[in-house]
């Protein structure tokens, strides 16, 4: 019999509360797992000990042990046997009815066929000469998007859970935050810290810094996440610093391109708000582009972003043309095999000369437009595959934040479409899918999506309450 329960955003009745409780360890699993990545870097510079290279890096490396997985890695192989067995001894009326083919469909089966795309690219660089370390290193994060997929899609099974999840990755985030703020101003600004700034900061520090800002402003446009948004409004301030303390040109285009979406939505589901909000935030951005169009220093980051599309300075310039030579290389490699592409472990063809960045193993292998990388290393149908998988998931996050009823799960859903834009806007122009970091999170967004319209459907309507 159904019993009264206190909901996560508005009354409701739960259809669940005289069930086990069964995805308590993977629950904790994939939230230790989010902590690890949004805090600790894999190559950490600064103030934090380097705990990060411990944790992102195999056993072996530190400890001697025959041990190639690392403690990430094997936190992952945990939640996952714990997920399994979660869904072995789960209740019948507890599962996905066999009958419900397009629930069990949904995001699925895109998955399944890019990892085995994934797995197929490794066999085609191996038996094609590659260099099956070089190529096992390469497909190793990707292995990371499933893994945290069905680790999510087992563990979080109430608006409770997934709203517990969002405030972990918040937390996580805005911990960094105030590191990277005291990094930039204690040690950097002030020469305890000599470092250049393309390695001051890792380049993928900005994805979560974007996307936890998104979710506290997706949080006021549905009215989720009471303390969260309470928290907001001070650690906004500080999330925001330390994006721009970066100076990564990649962040403030995630975040500019995170708003959009943002607005976008609002302009659908909350109509007044987005008329309340677009006007004054419009008129804000105008008056800063004109103020701060020649400015230098943190808060002439958003500007300079905008402002080097067209008219670079030097570091960035060097930087485009990198990525210009590199794109053409990409081209050449992709139609020297188009169908199969070049696999794993197997290096991308250097037609146009490259400046030298040897300290770096994979710069052979591995490019900074890893949206390109995949059809390169997996072939068409890989690539077809990738974006089934990431087009699939992004109609799925539109739909749910604008249909669902209980305002947590619409939030998640939101943010997980920002993530998931993010991660692919980054990916365009930087060593997106080739960090475990971005791939932890962007398993975790594709798992919420498969699961926010199942709860959402098991939770009855507020009508139903009154009634």
């Amino acid at each position: 019999m159904a019993t009264n329960a206190i909901s996560v955003g508005r009354p409701r009745v739960s259809v669940t509360t005289a069930m086990p409780d069964l995805g308590g360890f993977s629950r904790f699993i994939l939230g230790l797992v989010l902590v690890i990545v949004v805090v600790f870097e894999a190559s950490p510079i600064g103030s934090v000990p380097d705990i990060g290279t411990y944790l992102h890096r195999g056993l072996g490396s530190w400890t001697g042990l025959p041990i190639i997985l690392s403690p990430l890695e094997l936190l992952l192989i945990f939640g996952l046997i714990g997920s399994a067995i979660a869904e072995a001894i789960r209740p019948p009326s507890d599962r996905v009815a066999p009958s419900d083919l397009a629930l069990r469909l949904r995001g699925g089966w895109p998955i399944v066929l890019f990892t085995s795309a994934v797995v197929l690219g490794f066999a085609r660089g191996v038996f094609g000469g590659g260099d099956a370390y070089v190529g096992l290193w390469e497909l190793r994060y990707l292995l990371y998007i499933p893994a945290c997929y069905l680790i999510a899609r087992s563990a979080l099974r109430r608006p409770e859970h997934v709203a517990g999840l969002l405030r972990v990755g918040l937390v996580a985030a805005v911990i960094f935050a105030a590191e990277g703020a005291y990094r930039r101003i204690a040690l950097i600004d002030t020469g305890q810290l000599v470092v250049i700034p393309e390695f001051a900061f890792e380049h993928e520090d900005v994805l979560f810094l974007a996307a936890f800002t998104l979710l506290l402003l997706a949080s006021f446009v549905f009215g989720a996440l009471k303390h969260a948004r309470l928290l907001g409004l001070l650690v906004t301030p500080l999330l925001l610093y330390t994006l721009l303390a970066t100076e990564r040109r990649a962040g403030i285009i995630v975040l500019l391109v995170g708003l959009l979406v943002i607005a976008l939505t609002t302009l659908f589901v909350r109509r007044r708000a987005f008329f309340l909000a677009a006007v004054p935030v419009l008129t804000i951005a105008v008056l800063y582009l004109g103020l701060f169009w020649n400015a230098s220093g943190v808060l002439g980051q958003p500007a300079r972003a905008i402002k080097s599309l067209y008219e670079p300075d030097p570091r960035d310039a060097q930087s485009n043309l990198y990525r210009l030579l590199e794109n053409f290389d990409i081209d050449q490699t992709i139609h020297s095999d188009p169908i199969l592409g070049v696999g794993f472990g197997r290096p991308f063809l250097m037609v146009a000369s490259l400046p030298d960045i040897s300290w770096w193993p994979f710069w052979h292998f591995e490019t900074h437009n890893n949206v390109l990388w995949v059809w390169m290393k997996t072939g068409v149908v890989g690539y077809v595959l990738f974006w089934a998988m990431m087009g699939g998931a992004m109609s799925r996050a539109a739909f749910a934040a604008k249909r669902l009823n209980d305002p947590t799960l619409r939030c998640a859903a939101l943010f997980s479409l920002c993530a998931i834009v993010g991660t692919l806007v980054f990916a365009y122009v930087d060593l997106g899918l080739v960090s475990g970091r971005v791939t932890v999170l962007l398993g975790t967004s594709l798992g919420i999506l498969a699961v926010v319209e199942r709860i959402d459907a098991n939770s009855a309507h507020p009508e139903l309450v009154a009634a």
